[in-house]
């Protein structure tokens, strides 16, 4: 399956080389490659010029500009191997950070510093770092974004002859020895499993004659194996693989063989890269950067170079986790309510209309329930006068005894009555019955009338003097009863209510100022 195009970039004071590569699995297929050299009117130390030219250049040759790895030659950087003693990962940016400010020979305050760990035991771990000073990432990043390139890793050459060697097989077992005479400068590498246990770079001018570079390569061949040799650990070169001008390499091939005492060869192919015609005899390191794997911690990356890890983090991380959902929480809560609110809105507006439909008929229902109210009121006051007169005739002495002569009743109704307060109906009324006669005696009439009064039907008071004036029985009487029922009915009297002729005084009074003497 097919990735999308990779292109490394490295950018030299006096060549510009570049490798347009697409991924097919495991396979590296070559599609375009650029060797350009630099104007030699061109300020070197302009980035914004030295990136204008790059994009014309680019341009030019067919190159996009994304997913770009840019190439750092190793004589501009500290690459060293450390032995750090923790197996805590969360602690080796830090110790590599110190580790490297007393190694390198430029301020490492004012450098990047990346790394990747090699090897790990109980006692430690194994680290190779890589410390470029800011000013000159800097500088490279300016240019890359004065020619607009989508830059996605910065990496030394090195790594990438370290991958073409690791991927080779057992022709690479073991320690070897590789030397990069494809750029400007000389860069010699031991690679030992795939990771470089030292590096050292060389000054190598492309202006010097065919004798003048070998006799340099020869040279710097044979310092940088004393180097190695007098470093901690130094295994055996088991091989050496050269990468660069075919001619060249053959005539070193030789000689550097007899003087290492090791089988010197030229990298002309790869199982991973497939050239697809194409003469990346010089290019061979930056199709190796584009072997790289994407995975961090496993090579060096300038533009995203490890850093020590946030412990904080994980509980910022959840703090915001918290207040991401206390915020959706809050959020759908308020587009709930919202969408309630908005239905209970129309809701009140469709019961308000139903209301305003509905009040006429309301208003007249009540309207002709009150008028029903009244009328059902005003027909109730009906006085059951037989059932007064019986009810008299029961209290009435024995006809030889006491005669009632006369008996009239009236009702006094004037309305019916609403207290709204109150949501009561009444209808205030007053029946009033006279009643006259004749009793045998004085006694007699009073025990009438105490009756009346014990009876607690009426309010009974006398119209008339109680004097003897009777024409069938010698004592004459007058009486008037007034009460609000409509029918006589006792109302109960309390253990205190008196029963005497004291209460018939009270209860009842004597119009004339009259009484029996």
């Amino acid at each position: 399956m097919f990735s999308r195009p990779a292109i490394a970039i490295d950018i030299g004071r006096q060549r510009l080389r570049a490798l347009l590569a697409q991924r097919d699995g495991t396979m590296l297929r070559v599609k375009r490659t650029l060797i350009e050299e630099i104007p030699s009117d061109l300020d070197g130390d302009d980035p914004a010029a030295i990136g204008a030219w790059v994009q014309s250049q680019l341009k030019r040759a067919g190159f996009p500009r994304g997913n770009v790895t840019l190439s750092l030659a190793r004589e501009h950087v500290g690459l060293k191997r450390l032995h750090l003693p923790t197996t805590d990962v969360h602690e080796l940016p830090e110790m590599t950070r110190l580790a490297m400010q007393q190694e390198m020979p430029f301020d490492a305050d004012g450098a990047v510093i990346d790394f990747f760990p090699v090897a790990q035991t109980e006692r430690g771990t194994t680290v190779v770092a890589v410390a470029v000073p800011k000013s000159r990432l800097d500088q490279s990043v300016s240019a890359a974004r004065a020619a607009r390139l989508g830059l996605q890793r910065i990496s030394l050459r090195s790594m990438g002859s370290a991958l073409l060697l690791k991927n080779l097989g057992e022709r690479t077992a073991g320690s070897v020895l590789a030397i990069d005479i494809t750029g400007e400068s000389l860069e010699f590498c031991v690679i030992d499993d795939g990771a470089v246990r030292f590096s050292r770079a060389a000054e190598f001018s492309p202006d010097y004659s065919r004798e003048a570079r070998i006799d340099a390569v020869i040279t710097e061949t044979r310092r940088t194996w004393m180097s190695y040799r007098m470093s901690e650990d130094a295994a055996e070169i088991t091989r050496v693989i050269l990468m660069g001008d075919k001619e060249i390499c053959d005539d070193l091939r030789g000689r550097l063989s007899e003087m290492l005492r090791v089988e010197a060869e030229r990298l002309e192919s790869h199982p991973l890269v497939d050239p697809e015609g194409h003469d990346i005899g010089r290019l061979w390191p930056l199709a190796g950067m584009l072997l790289e794997p994407d995975e961090k911690n496993t090579t060096i990356d300038f533009a995203h170079p490890t850093q020590a890890p946030d412990r904080a983090a994980a509980q910022r991380k959840r703090m915001l986790y918290a207040a991401g959902l206390g915020v959706l929480v809050i959020l759908g809560a308020w587009t709930f309510a919202n969408r309630d609110l908005a239905r209970l809105e129309a809701e009140s507006a469709r019961l308000l209309e139903t209301q305003q439909e509905l009040l006429p008929r309301y208003m007249r229902y009540h309207r002709e329930n009150y008028r029903l109210e009244h009328i059902e009121r005003w027909e109730s006051v009906r006085v059951d006068w037989l059932e007064h007169l019986q009810y008299l005739a029961s209290l009435t002495p024995p006809p030889d005894q006491l005669v009632l002569g006369s008996w009239t009743g009236n009702i006094q109704f004037r309305q019916v009555e609403y207290d709204a307060r109150r949501d009561v109906w009444s209808s205030p009324r007053q029946i009033t019955i006279n009643a006259s006669g004749e009793a045998r005696d004085r006694a007699t009439a009073d025990r009438f009338r105490d009756a009346l009064v014990r009876g607690s039907v009426y309010d009974t008071s006398s119209t008339g003097p109680d004097a003897p004036s009777g024409r069938r029985l010698p004592y004459g009487f007058s009486y008037r009863l007034q009460t609000d029922n409509d029918q006589p009915r006792e109302n109960e009297a309390s253990p205190d209510s008196p029963s005497t002729e004291d209460e018939a005084v009270t209860r009842g009074s004597v119009t004339d100022g009259e009484g029996a003497s």
